[in-house]
């Protein structure tokens, strides 16, 4: 039997195709992902949840050609530049017809990252659009 987790709570839900989810400060606006504490800009103390776009632009990107802990080569991972201002790390999917080109449109999914005695982690990705 497998069971499934969230790669770390709070980073996200599956609401709708999934979303991910940030804060806001409420005394400077500016928005966080993760989730922060506190504001590191105001220091203000007061944060208030926001669901943050499915839709980005790709910021960066590299590609790994030896594995790590949890991916085989070849993998890619970027920075995807979302409209609340926040620029968020990401796994990206790879497909053999499909290159990456810095600005490009991206798009958020939930699956799984990987398989860990015999327990399913899902976690966001960002795709091509």
């Amino acid at each position: 039997m497998v069971d499934t987790f969230h790669v770390r709570e709070g980073l996200f839900d599956e609401a709708g195709g999934g979303r991910l989810l940030g804060n806001k400060c409420n005394s400077c606006g500016r928005i966080y992902f993760p989730q922060a504490p506190f504001c590191f800009d105001c220091l203000g103390e007061i944060m208030e949840e926001v669901v943050l776009s499915r839709r980005g632009k790709l910021y960066s990107y590299t590609i790994g050609r030896m594995a790590s802990t949890h991916f085989q080569p070849s993998y890619a991972v970027g920075l995807i530049d979302l409209p609340e201002g926040v620029r968020v790390f990401t796994p990206l999917i790879m497909t053999k017809d499909e290159t990456y080109t810095i600005g490009m449109e991206m798009e958020l999914v939930i699956e799984e990252l990987w398989l860990e005695n015999h327990n399913q982690i899902i976690g966001y990705k960002f795709k091509p659009v």
